[in-house]
C-alpha cells in the first residue's frame, strides 16, 4: 500500500481501501492501550467529553492506522501525531456547525430591537402587506 501525495496540502494521501477496512488486532490493541489520549485532549480543550468523544475517536482510529502504515510518521510521538489528528477532526466540526442554520423562537426578541419578538413581525390573516 503505497501511499500518493495529496494535491490539496501536500499530506500523503493512502488508498480508500485503507481507511475503510477495520483496525488490525495489533492496531486495536494499541488504540485501547493509547485511549486515554482521547480524553486527556477533550479535557485539556475544555470540551465535553459526551458532545465531542464521537467526533473525534473516528480520527483517532485513523492516526493509529497511519502511524502503523507509515514509518516515518513513527519518528513523531504518537500523541503529538494523535492530537494533531483530533486537532483536525474538531476544526472541521466547529466549521460544519458554523454553517448549520440556527434555531430561534418566534418568541425570542430579534437582536437590536426594542424587545420586538419574531412574532410581532408575522402579520394577522387577511392584513395587506406593503
Amino acid at each position: 500500500m503505497k501511499p500518493e501525495r495529496n494535491e490539496v496540502g501536500g499530506g500523503l494521501r493512502l488508498p480508500k481501501s485503507f481507511y475503510e477496512r477495520p483496525l488490525t488486532p495489533k492496531e486495536a490493541q494499541f488504540a485501547t492501550d493509547n485511549i486515554n489520549i482521547v480524553w486527556w485532549y477533550l479535557d485539556k480543550q475544555g470540551l465535553n467529553r459526551s458532545e465531542w468523544f464521537d467526533v473525534v475517536i473516528f480520527r483517532y482510529l485513523l492516526a493509529v492506522k497511519r502511524w502503523f502504515a507509515l514509518p516515518d510518521l513513527q519518528r513523531v510521538k504518537f500523541v503529538t501525531v494523535a492530537c494533531q489528528a483530533m486537532r483536525s477532526a474538531i476544526g472541521h466540526e466547529r466549521e460544519k456547525r458554523a454553517k448549520e442554520p440556527q434555531t430561534v423562537s418566534l418568541y425570542d426578541v430579534i437582536p437590536g430591537t426594542d424587545d420586538l419578538c419574531y412574532i410581532d413581525t408575522i402579520p394577522a390573516p387577511g392584513t395587506e402587506i406593503l
